[in-house]
Order: structure tokens, then C-alpha cells, then sequence
């Protein structure tokens, strides 16, 4: 290479680095987006929330932009529908460019689209076998509560014992009619009384796993074949969703134990000598309030990407609800167990108070929202619980009972410490689920002030009250467990107790 060659080499290189500069700057508005990402699924929907929790690490946070607070620019969209929706899944591009949101309540499930304005509903389905007694019963929304969409847009959704996958009737016409697709049933021969699905998730190589709250774990191909399943002891039930990692890692959390159910491509196991594991946690006694089972409320979330520490968290069943951080691959050489943990895996265990030195009990529903090394948790402990689950939700927004409180925790790496960095005790998030946005270093979710349902935007690095915008005191704003997504055009998008609502900034 003569040494003009060179001088043209290194000029284009260097024009090459500042368009990657460019390119990285428009992406990423100073929170670590990148960084802080799961590795790209290529099974999922390629769109903002393709699955229940946004990624299979369950961590739902978004690089991508929520609303931001402008009083004479928000726009507020409300579709009212029958009981049961939970989560809303988007789907990747159609041919002309644009996405649909899929959803289901507990009788129905249907396509809509996000103008930039609100929401038109596209379709509906009649699902079915459904009763008259479905509409009133809140197992039979949670069987439906975690969901997806994949690559081809084709939509899962649980319901009892049967797992059902939905798709356009004509493909890639976002307009078209809805059509049942497949339908799984778990044969009879593994299925106990009661049965149902309630765990969803889909792993890096393109398998459906779920989870039954009656502990069967299973995996099988998109097209429903090749089952091959895991039973948890009797006596333990899972009543929340599950997380994977790109290493095969399936992770459930069950009434008594943490798991990490190894997918090793013949076999699901919890060897540790092939990378499962078990743990032990403190469950403690029985599910109170908005609980739907027993030990810990949340689905397990992953955190950590690249070369940060790397763990799954839950918050645990103790009267005094902790955050709890299990080593997610193989415990450090040098790491010595913590006192009082059940559990070398354990890499910090730290009560949630919510800013009270002296509190004896907290409670959440809710998983935790993670973004990069920080984990959010809100209080869902009701002042007065009337022991109907059903009761106690109707009744959760009512300020006499409603729960307040948001907490902020941070793992520092070089003490290898969890941390407490900041408590909310204004804000009161009764049912619903928060997420995250890493461009407007936002937290959402809908709460409750003064009686009145709200969409709230908390700064996550303070915890400060962005904004508050009033979506009415109408039992139908109620958030009924359902998260809070970041959406298409800058949106925010809930399920709610009769429909579901969505904020944009006009």
C-alpha cells in the first residue's frame, strides 16, 4: 500500500467512526441504552413490546421514548372492552410500514392500531369456550396475562390448559380478519385438577416454554410439536410469568424455590454440572390483598448484559417483602454466603421499607422494572384487604385503602451491595405494573390520586414527579394488574379493567 492508499484508508476509516459516533448518539441520550439491552431476539416480533414485560428478560424497560409532560399537548385515547386485558403485544412491520397491537380479554382476542392519536380497533376473534362464569373470575384473566408475538405474527395466548396462537386471516395484511391458527393441549396424563398455563415465554432458539401453576414446565416447537416437559414437587405453584436468557437459561419461580431450568437442547434440567441450579428463598406464609399465590409476587427478572454482574431478582414472600438477587450463572469463587440468606446463590437480600425505618410488612404484585443496575418496586399493601381477590382489587384505588410508595434500588458492582437510592411515598401505583424508558429517563404507570386514576412519569434517577394526567375516577380506569408499555409514536399503553387507554404528546 503506497502512502496515498494509506491516507485514503485512514480517511475513510475516520469517516466511518463518526458516522458509528452519529449513529450511536441518536440512539443513545446519555442512559446507557446499548449497553444496557438484552442481546436482539430474532424469534420475537421486532417491534417496541413484542412479549409480556418487553423481552424474555422480563425487565420492562424500553430504549425507546415515552410520553414527555406538555399540559396543552397530551392526548388521552380510552377503548372500552370486556374484562381481562392484560398485556398488548406488538407486532413487527407489515408490508406498508406499520405495526398492529395485538390483545386479548377474556373472552375475545383483537388487533388494533396506534395513529399517533389513539387507537382503532383493526379485528376481533371470538375465542373459544368461554362461559358466562369466565367473565367474573380472575384466574381465568391470569391464564390469559402473559402473551407474545413472533417473527411471523403469529400471537399466544394461555387459556386453562390449552395454549391457542392467532394470526392474520390473509398473511401480511394487517387488516385482515383474525384466524386461529393452532391449538396445544397439555395431554391429559400430565395435567392435575385445575390446571392451567400461566407462565409465557419463547427462548433464544425459537421454543415455546410455559408454566402451569401447578408446577409442569414445558417446551415445545412454534408449531405446538416435540413436547418435552419438567414437574416442579408437589405443593409448589407458580402464579406468575417466566424469564429466559440466550444461554438456554429458563427461569420460574415457584411457591418455595427459585429456579434455573436448563434448555440444553435435548433436556430441560436443573444439573448444575449442565447450568441449572436451584435456590432457596424466604416464601413466607400465604398470599394477602392483590396476591395471587403464595411466595414470591413477581416474575423473575433478568439483569445485567455484557460484562456487567449478572443475576435474576424477585421480591420474596417475607411479611417484610426483600429484593432478592440470585447469581444468574455459576457463583463467584470468592463469594461468601450472606448471613441469614437460605442460599449461596444469593447475592443480596435487602428489605423494602419504602422510606419507613420501622415497617414490619410490605407487599408487592408486581415483578420489578429493571434497567441496567437499577430495580424499581412499588407497594401494593393494602390498608384493608376484605380476603376476595376480586373485592380487594375493585376496592384498591380508593385512597382510604390504596397502597403508596416506589422504591429505587442499585447494585454496586465494585462492593458487590445492593442499595437504597430513593423512596416516592407520594405516588400510589395500586395494581398496576411500571415501566421504563431510557430516552426520557421516565418511569410509567398508572396510579391513583385523590380517588382519580392517573398515568404518572416519575424520574427514574430521583424519583421525582414528572407529571400526573388524570384519566377519570370511573371504575373502568382501574389498571386491574395490567403493566404499562412504551408503545409506538412516543406512546404509553395499559390494559385496564373494562378496556384500555393510552397517552401520546400531540
Amino acid at each position: 500500500m503506497n502512502e496515498m492508499q494509506k491516507i485514503n484508508f485512514l480517511f475513510l476509516i475516520s469517516i466511518f467512526s463518526i458516522f458509528l459516533s452519529c449513529k450511536k448518539d441518536k440512539i443513545d441520550t446519555g442512559s446507557n441504552i446499548l449497553e444496557d439491552e438484552p442481546p436482539f431476539h430474532s424469534y420475537l416480533a421486532d417491534s417496541p413490546w413484542p412479549i409480556s414485560h418487553r423481552n424474555t428478560y422480563a425487565q420492562a424497560s424500553s430504549p425507546l421514548p415515552g410520553p414527555t409532560y406538555n399540559a396543552n399537548m397530551m392526548v388521552k385515547d380510552y377503548k372500552p372492552l370486556l374484562p381481562g386485558l392484560i398485556t398488548l403485544a406488538i407486532s413487527g412491520k407489515y408490508a406498508d410500514g406499520k405495526h398492529v397491537i395485538w390483545g386479548n380479554t377474556i373472552s375475545t382476542v383483537f388487533k388494533a392500531e396506534d395513529d399517533g392519536n389513539g387507537f382503532n380497533i383493526l379485528a376481533t376473534f371470538q375465542k373459544p369456550g368461554v362461559g358466562l362464569g369466565d367473565l367474573f373470575s380472575i384466574e381465568s384473566a391470569v391464564s390469559g396475562a402473559y402473551t407474545f408475538v413472533d417473527k411471523d405474527n403469529v400471537f399466544y395466548i394461555p387459556k386453562g390448559y390449552t395454549l391457542n396462537c392467532y394470526t392474520d386471516a390473509i398473511s401480511n395484511n394487517r387488516n385482515s380478519s383474525i384466524t386461529l391458527k393452532n391449538t396445544f393441549e397439555i395431554p391429559a396424563a400430565l395435567r392435575k385438577p385445575n390446571e392451567a398455563i400461566v407462565g409465557l415465554t419463547l427462548t433464544y432458539d425459537g421454543k415455546v416454554v410455559f408454566a402451569t401453576n401447578n408446577g409442569l414446565v414445558g417446551l415445545m416447537e412454534r408449531d405446538f410439536t416435540n413436547l418435552i416437559t419438567y414437574q416442579f414437587p408437589n405443593g409448589e405453584e407458580v402464579s406468575n410469568s417466566i424469564a429466559c436468557d440466550e444461554n438456554g437459561g429458563i427461569y420460574v419461580v415457584t411457591s418455595k424455590k427459585m429456579y434455573r431450568i436448563q434448555w440444553t437442547g435435548a433436556e430441560l434440567t436443573t444439573d448444575e454440572t449442565k447450568n441449572g441450579w436451584i435456590a432457596d428463598y424466604e416464601f413466607g406464609n400465604s398470599a394477602t390483598g392483590i396476591r395471587l399465590g403464595d411466595g414470591s409476587g413477581s416474575t423473575p427478572t433478568l439483569m445485567g448484559t455484557g460484562n456487567q454482574d449478572k443475576f435474576v431478582v424477585i421480591t420474596d414472600g417475607q411479611d417484610l417483602m426483600h429484593v432478592v438477587l440470585f447469581w444468574r450463572d455459576k457463583v463467584p469463587t470468592d463469594w461468601q454466603q450472606i448471613s441469614g440468606t437460605k442460599s449461596n446463590r444469593i447475592a443480596a437480600q435487602y428489605p423494602v421499607k419504602f422510606g419507613n425505618a420501622n415497617a414490619t410488612k410490605s407487599l408487592s404484585e408486581q415483578s420489578v422494572c429493571i434497567r441496567g443496575n437499577g430495580i424499581l418496586v412499588v407497594n401494593n399493601l393494602l390498608k384493608l384487604n376484605t380476603g376476595n381477590r376480586l373485592l380487594d382489587l375493585l376496592l384498591s384505588g380508593i385512597p382510604l385503602n390504596a397502597p403508596y410508595g416506589a422504591e429505587k434500588f442499585e447494585w454496586n458492582s465494585s462492593q458487590r451491595k445492593l442499595q437504597s437510592v430513593w423512596v416516592n411515598n407520594d405516588v400510589s401505583f395500586p395494581n398496576g405494573i411500571p415501566c421504563m424508558s431510557a430516552a426520557t429517563n421516565t418511569i410509567y404507570n398508572i396510579g391513583q390520586k385523590n380517588g382519580q386514576w392517573t398515568f404518572d412519569g416519575l424520574d427514574w434517577s430521583t424519583g421525582n414527579l414528572n407529571f400526573q394526567h388524570k384519566l377519570g375516577n370511573q371504575i373502568n380506569y382501574n389498571s386491574a394488574y395490567a403493566p404499562t408499555e412504551i408503545g409506538l409514536n412516543g406512546a404509553i399503553y395499559s390494559g385496564t379493567l373494562l378496556g384500555m387507554v393510552g397517552l401520546w404528546n400531540q
